[in-house]
């Protein structure tokens, strides 16, 4: 491999076609689609340091399953010629695309919901061999900005439930990181923007695919900035998009992306690539005695691509017997059929549709989980010069990356979900007690939070003695 640290960039159109069903939630009354607001992209960016190659694969998807983001991973790796682990594949968390595979409630569709994932795995692989295809000479700066645009979410409602909502006073993490990359000619290359908020703007009753707010700050940034951007989703399981969530008006969204796409857009020109220091350079005599600074390049080290994986073992919580499990499930789905056979009122049919959907998800988690003391799940680290993206296949609390990012060695740490997949929430301890959604639908115990702290901090440690020495 070249020496010196290279970098490429390259996208596919993953838009499903409107036979595959729509979204997944609970109140939604329609089954598929009936137009695309933004196009869904998966993104690569290949970055090599001459001694270790690894790849980023950015989804516009809600939340693959484990073994379909195994199959991008291996397709990816495969065309790239690295070893699968030295592939990263995340989701943004788009809750206005196709569901997983395995969110199937229902029978029709199905077929095409199959097919579209099947396909998944070569539109990745595709936008990976255009990354490496563009490979060139590169350069890296890591800086760091603020948003507040998103709010907790785990609302208490009139009457003491607990609902995913608005909880303005609750914990957010504002960190907004951007990882600019250009090439060693100045041009543009790629940008990395890290935000956390759940991707659930546009709602139940939306009908139309969107890539919600992260597609649109994606385009923002790219439109600011000339450089392919990829977007980072942070650890979201308590925070989301504040009172216009859940709605069918795309401007909503447009107006989110574009307020943390500024953001990171700010960061990224505010950011010297490469870097200067600059100095008083000498007095201009022009009308008014003006001072002229000028720039002295800094001398900074090849960026260091590197890449750690490792296992966590998170305890479990115990499920519902599988055989149980799917008879209520069938149960429901029938129930919901027969409602909409005979064209029963919309508010009957929102609501079994939404129990259809949550016992489809017990089922799932019966499947999945029923039985088992722990759960295996990858931690995936991958540093990016001064710049270290931390993730799990989960969906963890904010609370938990801001205690990983105050422990951690790196000046610029991530740390998200929705990475290699998709297997729950993970709630913090003090959590449980007040149970909703998030806690009910979670399969881990409340231990797991700790382990994820704990297991991601001593993983960091040991990748910054080992780029130290």
């Amino acid at each position: 491999m070249t020496p010196g640290f290279r970098a490429g960039a390259g996208r596919a159109i993953i838009t499903p076609p409107l036979v595959v069903p729509h979204a997944g939630w609970g109140a939604q009354t329609h089954l598929y689609a009936d137009g695309v607001e933004t196009d869904l992209w998966a993104t690569v960016l290949v970055v090599s340091d001459g001694e270790e190659t690894a790849a980023v694969v950015d989804l516009d998807l809600v939340a693959v399953t484990i073994a379909d983001a195994e199959a991008v991973r291996a397709e990816v790796a495969r065309v790239l010629r690295l070893p699968p682990q030295k592939v990263r594949v995340a989701e943004t968390h788009n809750h206005a695309g196709p569901p997983p595979g395995t969110w199937a409630w229902m029978e029709e569709g199905t077929a095409a919901l199959r097919r579209y994932y099947e396909q998944l795995p070569d539109l990745a692989a595709g936008a990976a061999r255009m990354a490496m295809a563009r490979l060139r000479p590169a350069r890296v700066a890591v800086g760091a900005g603020d948003s507040r645009v998103a709010v907790n979410r785990r609302e208490t409602a009139p009457g003491g439930r607990v609902v995913t909502g608005v909880n303005p006073e609750g914990v957010i993490d504002p960190h907004v990181l951007v990882v600019r990359i250009d090439g060693a000619d100045g041009a543009p290359l790629a940008v990395i923007a890290g935000y956390t908020m759940h991707a659930t703007t546009m709602g139940p009753t939306n009908r139309y695919i969107s890539a919600d707010w992260p597609g649109h700050l994606k385009r923002v940034v790219e439109g600011l900035t000339g450089a392919t951007c990829l977007f980072a989703q942070g650890a979201t399981g308590n925070v989301g998009p504040g009172p216009e969530g859940f709605t069918d008006d795309a401007r909503v969204i447009r107006k989110l992306g574009v307020q943390v796409g500024c953001e990171a857009a700010r960061v990224y020109f505010a950011l010297a690539v490469p870097a200067v220091q600059y100095r008083h350079e000498r007095v201009w005599e022009s009308g008014a005695p003006l001072g002229k600074w000028t720039g002295v390049p800094v001398a900074e080290p090849v960026p260091v691509v590197r890449v750690s994986s490792r296992e966590l073992r998170l305890p479990l919580r115990p499920q519902p017997a599988l055989a149980e499990a799917d008879a209520q499930a069938e149960a429901a789905r029938r129930r919901r059929e027969t409602l909409v056979a005979h064209d029963a009122p919309a508010a009957e049919i929102e609501a079994a549709t939404f129990a259809t959907k949550r016992a489809a998800m017990a089922r799932e988690r019966a499947r999945a989980f029923g039985g088992r003391p722990d759960l295996p799940v990858e931690l995936h680290l991958l540093r990016i010069g001064p710049a270290v993206l931390a993730g799990i296949p989960c969906e963890p609390f904010a609370d938990i990356a801001l205690a990983i990012k105050a422990r951690s060695p790196f000046r610029h740490t991530w740390f998200g979900g929705y990475v290699g997949g998709w297997s729950g929430y993970i709630p913090t301890p003090a959590e449980y007690p007040r149970g909703g959604y998030e806690v009910e639908t979670s399969p881990f115990a409340p231990e797991a939070a700790g382990r994820v702290i704990d297991g991601t901090v001593a993983a960091l440690h040991d990748m910054h003695r080992e780029t130290v020495r």
